[in-house]
């Protein structure tokens, strides 16, 4: 499979990491309805409506923040230490063209998902063959597509956003490797008000739950969570208790935060989200670690503890990181655990992984995590708060799998599959 243009996947992506020149949200309709109830139909869907579009006072906030210009030059960010001598290689196991989602089945098969709706069986060593395809069914456009996998119970998960611009969240059953599509099961379907922003993985807790994001709803400013009080699914990180009955069926976890307080609150498990791509737990502590690609001036990363107490509100749009941003009336936050500046190249955050494994000692317990823009590689050392990178020039990366065995897997958008090995 052909190589594709690294200028073109970089201007996909981007609209997501800086937001536009528009200082309007980019919308689907000229109007938003104002509810935003959730239910479960007869046929079992979970479903969420949009959510209100609030009107941002512009004028009143900050000049760098109306004008696109320049961020402060205090900015209350950590510094990234460039590389110097790549601390690890990266070998290219398989090309696939816009790959943007990687899992791997208990016996070590891999599903390689691509952006337009294209679903491989992988193993190393051998050549990839299609055993789904979405791609009649798949929207693609802005931060759409096939945006994640996961394997559980025999079935192949997909997060994918279709081509009424809804987000979906599907089940596929596994015969002998092979997902069937005519068994599919929808889970849970949400009406996205943009083509900004609309989620990424799919992860199975420590606790047995499954966490994923639809995003905050999309455009520049975070309309649709500007004067928020309370949790709502979208600007959420979304948690479900799961049954297997025999076929899955989603609901709220029963001890998640917001139940009955407001429509659209009883799956939010944390919220104050913008953009949180990518996120990981721990395997050795269940720490939760939540990546959020920032719009202006920062990108950010949380760790809550042992996955959080549930609640927990990490900022945005009051703030972008540490850095005061829009809606002040909601400032009580969980601040992040690092940050950095959009600085050197540095502009979208992509989530990684605590890595734990004998194949790349150096990095043990360290956070290693990537950023699509300047294509790098890096590591957060959680004892002493240093960012270092550890490789760059090489991948774009869009996501991170840590397999059982220790060895490390990276997305490139650009080109394929890529394992970290020793420099």
């Amino acid at each position: 499979m052909a190589r594709f243009p690294i200028a073109l996947v970089v201007a996909v992506l981007l609209v997501s990491a800086c937001g536009t020149s528009d200082p309007a949200p980019t919308t689907n309709s000229e109007t938003t309805p104002g509810s935003a109830a959730e239910a479960s139909g007869a046929d079992g869907v979970l479903r969420i409506d949009r959510p209100t579009r609030a009107d941002i006072p512009w004028d009143e906030t900050p000049e760098q923040i109306r004008s696109m210009e320049s961020c402060p030059a205090d900015l209350p960010v950590d510094t990234v230490e460039p590389v110097t001598e790549p601390t690890v290689q990266l070998v290219l196991e398989a090309e696939f063209t816009l790959p943007s989602a990687l899992a791997f089945a208990p016996d070590g098969t891999g599903f390689v998902g691509t952006r337009d709706g294209s679903v491989y069986r992988w193993t190393a060593g051998e050549e990839p063959e299609v055993v789904l395809d979405l791609t009649a069914l798949t929207s693609t456009e802005r931060d759409q597509g096939l945006l994640g996998l996961t394997v559980a119970n025999g079935h192949l998960f997909v997060n994918r956003t279709d081509m009424e611009d809804d987000s979906l969240l599907e089940a596929y059953p596994l015969v002998d490797g092979v997902p069937q599509l005519e068994d599919v099961v929808e889970l849970l379907r949400a009406d996205q008000p943009s083509r900004e922003h609309n989620g990424g993985d799919i992860v199975f807790g420590p606790d047995g739950h499954l966490y994923l994001t639809v995003g905050d709803g999309g455009g520049q400013g975070g309309a649709f969570v500007t004067g928020r009080q309370e949790a709502h699914a979208f600007g959420s990180l979304l948690r479900f208790a799961i049954s297997f009955d025999p076929q899955p069926r989603l609901a709220a976890a029963p001890d998640n935060p917001y139940i009955g307080s407001a429509p659209g609150s009883d799956y939010s498990w944390v919220w104050g989200l913008r953009h949180p791509y990518r996120f990981s737990f721990d395997s050795a502590t269940g720490d939760l670690w939540i990546s959020d690609v920032g719009q202006q001036c920062v990108e950010e990363v949380t760790m809550l503890p042992e996955g959080g107490t549930g609640g927990e509100h990490l900022g945005w749009n009051a703030f972008e990181g540490n850095l005061p941003f829009i809606d002040q009336s909601l400032v009580a936050h969980t601040p992040p655990t690092f940050s950095y500046g959009h600085v050197d190249g540095l502009c979208a955050v992509i989530g990684g992984h605590i890595y734990h494994g004998d194949v790349l000692p150096e990095l043990e317990g360290k956070y290693v995590f990537g950023d699509f823009c300047r294509r790098a590689l890096i590591s957060y050392d959680p004892e002493t708060g240093a960012l270092e990178e550890i490789e760059q020039g090489t991948v774009s990366p869009v996501g991170f799998v840590l397999r059982d065995d220790g060895a490390l897997f990276v997305i490139d958008f650009a080109s394929g599959i890529y394992r970290v090995e020793p420099a």
